[in-house]
């Protein structure tokens, strides 16, 4: 074997390795949002009709909505049940409760929060895959979209057909499908099912996907998602696409 094989051997093993490390490292399974929701936000509902410190517990939808302390337009949908992310068999039961339906009803609260009316066609929801997250607890991101992303999504939302298909740009550098949905309805067309079917046609799994949820111009509803990719160097974390702040808003 020449010296160069050697070498070019070695540093394959090395990207390899560097990458299982890149993938574990981040692999979700921090308690603290269950532990908020859980021990403090629902049993203050419970006792005392406060959901504090969430801004909002439903118990009968077993959702609480909570302020994320990055950035001061960012809110967090967070099961009452312990459901750890969208890699959960829970999501895909004939039963499961409509999460991003939920997380969607919320999205006026953003424009409370900053003080002025927020358009939907800026708004996204977001969850990302086990690998692009620091959690162990299912948590729905509400946030605007970066204004690049933004632009780039009105320039594809006319190309968004009903069946998935692979965007014709990259969002910050990786790689998504797209999909319109029929209507509005997310009870209807959950994205975790929607996502899920897509998922199972492919013989794949939910727990390699990031999924989100923004608005075309018009007002139809779009769901995005990418996927995991070592090659790509993509976590599959669709919160990648959003704004904290809110620049869009300004």
């Amino acid at each position: 074997m020449s010296k160069w094989l050697k070498i070019s051997g070695l540093v394959l093993v090395v990207a390899v390795l560097a990458a299982g490390s890149w993938l574990i490292w981040g692999l979700g399974k921090g308690n603290a949002l269950w532990q908020i929701v859980g021990q403090q936000c629902v049993p203050h509902q419970q006792d005392a009709q406060n959901p504090a410190p969430c801004l909002r517990v439903d118990l009968q939808q077993h959702v609480a909505l909570l302020k994320d302390r990055q950035g001061p337009l960012h809110d967090l949908t967070i099961p009452t049940d312990r459901v750890t992310g969208i890699e959960s068999p829970l999501l895909l039961e004939d039963n499961a409760y409509a999460f991003f339906a939920s997380a969607w009803q919320q999205r006026g609260r953003l424009s409370a929060e900053a003080g002025k009316p927020i358009k939907d066609e800026f708004l996204s929801l977001a969850i990302n895959s086990p690998y692009g997250r620091s959690q162990g607890q299912l948590h729905i991101h509400l946030a605007c979209l970066r204004p690049g992303i933004y632009q780039q999504l009105v320039e594809q939302a006319p190309r968004v057909t009903q069946a998935w298909q692979p965007l014709a740009v990259r969002l910050n550098g990786h790689e998504y499908l797209a999909k319109r949905l029929n209507g509005q309805d997310l009870k209807q067309e959950n994205p975790f099912k929607v996502l899920g079917e897509y998922a199972r046609q492919q013989g794949d799994s939910l727990s390699h996907y990031g999924l989100a949820l923004v608005v075309a111009p018009g007002g139809d509803l779009l769901l995005l998602a990418n996927r995991l990719s070592l090659v790509g160097f993509s976590r599959g974390s669709a919160g990648e696409i959003q704004d904290y702040g809110c620049a869009l808003a300004q």
